[in-house]
């Protein structure tokens, strides 16, 4: 694989920065595109990035030999990169299996129509572009890619409304995440990765305000899926398959073969995918040396009990936990059941308060009214909205030229 983003000087750097203290990563003969870290005071060495990349490559030389007396762990191998089996002797290499992958073939298509056809059935492809359709004529909707060069005031604008995205919807969730906790890496890496063109970023923003992001890591010809997240206000929307299609055109226009969905199984994965892989923790070692066989042995059978208690989902309740112990709380307070009630033509407006549900006081509103948005389509910045001032009655009034209704809490 030629121009693997994880095994660039950018990459190395950066994340031994942020994880290493800034220590120069370890290189060795036997082994190429790939920097090691050594742990404490064993012959045991781990890749730069450990497992928070999206998929490491690696070729052997079966001449060289400078990995006498060690192990080595590479961290989330995918099992159809074509890594080389020709190894030096001694040199023996144990796999441990570990998340599902899955990845879209693109080479057998000329375009991003023709891959539709063959993927989806046509009354899908019709709710794709209602979706978007819907959304525009809703939303003062823009979307930009960025690969390459990106002012800096426009970067942080992007990444601070990503980073919101994300906090938003981890705390719905109710789950603790490993990027928010690493975002000053993050926002580092992905600025470095987009001026070499090693990264792309695609964003759906209303108005200039980001409602999607999604990050990708790219090779020659793969596109790696990285991080993605959506304002779940907009859920019906679909912003996400919206987004999926923007990215298969760029792969086709831009000579993309593969675009790799990553770890995790997941309902859009299965609809848009047309390969399953598996990644592998790949462990090598010295067989010579008693020391080295202990510790990859060792290291083969930490991997696998970690993949059993992943298959066993005690992986979900851990984050959780996490999140609890935090002490983080969840923005989905306002539960509360409510009915929709149509009317003609909303009467007696002047006796009630206009709101605005941009603020954080009534953005509890804004999945419900961009939901019925999506059933009638209409902009959304001809909307007019209300809050009854009967303290007994908790109502809100919607009025618009196609929505009138009012949204009644019980």
């Amino acid at each position: 694989m030629k121009n693997h983003p994880f095994g660039s000087k950018t990459f190395n750097s950066t994340w031994s920065t942020h994880f290493n203290f800034s220590k120069q990563s370890l290189h060795f003969e036997f082994i190429k595109d790939v920097g090691f870290v050594k742990r404490s005071f064993l012959p045991f060495y781990f890749n730069v990035g450990k497992n928070i990349t999206n998929g490491m490559f690696y070729t052997l030389d079966h001449l060289e030999n400078d990995f006498k007396g060690k192990a080595f762990l590479v961290h989330d191998v995918p099992s159809y990169f074509s890594i080389d089996s020709i190894k030096p002797k001694s040199l023996k290499v144990e796999k441990a299996q570990q998340y599902k992958g899955f990845l879209t073939q693109l080479s057998g298509f000329d375009t991003y129509e023709d891959f539709a056809k063959s993927q989806f059935k046509s009354n899908t492809r019709y709710k794709f572009r209602r979706n978007q359709e819907r959304l525009e004529a809703c939303f003062d909707i823009s979307y930009s890619i960025y690969h390459g060069e990106i002012d800096k005031a426009e970067y942080d604008n992007i990444m601070n409304g990503f980073k919101v995205l994300l906090t938003k919807r981890f705390n719905q969730l109710k789950k603790d995440n490993d990027i928010l906790e690493t975002w000053d890496y993050y926002y580092d890496l992905i600025f470095k990765m987009l001026h070499e063109k090693r990264a792309l970023l695609i964003t759906i923003c209303n108005k200039n305000q980001p409602i999607g992001v999604s990050l990708s890591f790219l090779s020659d010809t793969t596109m790696f899926y990285a991080i993605t997240s959506f304002d779940t206000d907009y859920y019906r929307f679909n912003l996400g398959h919206t987004t999926i299609i923007k990215l298969f055109q760029w792969c086709f226009d831009n000579g993309y073969t593969i675009y790799d969905f990553s770890k995790g199984e997941y309902e859009y994965k299965n609809r848009w995918t047309n390969q399953e892989y598996t990644y592998e923790n790949h462990v090598l070692y010295d067989s010579k040396s008693l020391v080295a066989t202990l510790v990859a042995k060792f290291i083969k059978a930490k991997y696998e009990l970690k993949q059993y208690l992943r298959d066993k989902n005690v992986n979900e309740q851990y984050v959780k936990l996490k999140f609890l112990l935090k002490g983080k709380k969840s923005n989905t307070t306002y539960n509360k059941s409510y009915s929709i009630v149509k009317h003609a033509k909303i009467q007696d407006v002047n006796n009630m308060q206009m709101i605005d549900i941009e603020t954080e006081e009534f953005s509890f509103l804004k999945a419900i009214v961009f939901d019925e948005l999506y059933k009638t389509p209409e902009a959304f910045s001809g909307l007019k909205i209300y809050k009854t001032n009967d303290l007994d009655n908790s109502s809100y009034y919607v009025v618009g030229e196609k929505n009138n209704y009012e949204i009644k809490y019980t």
